[in-house]
């Protein structure tokens, strides 16, 4: 991820949850932010690498990619839709 997209990023933190109660935790943490806003969101359950992606695709919103933390965190990179 480019820094300036991580420095400006808003963090979701959904360490040690299930995917979906993360899922559902994203989209309350999107309701206040503008579009465009740039997220990375903390997650340990492995199925974040098929489901943010796949939710992205569903909602409109830009999947940018994971990332692999020493700690074995995933992090996942999107933009929320502008719309």
């Amino acid at each position: 991820m480019a820094a300036e997209a991580e420095a400006g990023a808003v963090t979701v933190d959904n360490r040690g949850m299930l995917c979906a109660q993360g899922i559902l935790r994203l989209m309350r943490a999107l309701l206040p932010l503008p579009p465009g806003q740039v997220v990375r969101v903390l997650s340990t359950d492995p199925a974040a690498e098929h489901d943010y992606p796949a939710w992205c695709r569903h909602t409109g919103h830009e999947f940018l990619g994971h990332e692999r933390a020493g700690d074995g965190v995933i992090v996942s990179w999107l933009r929320k839709r502008a719309t």
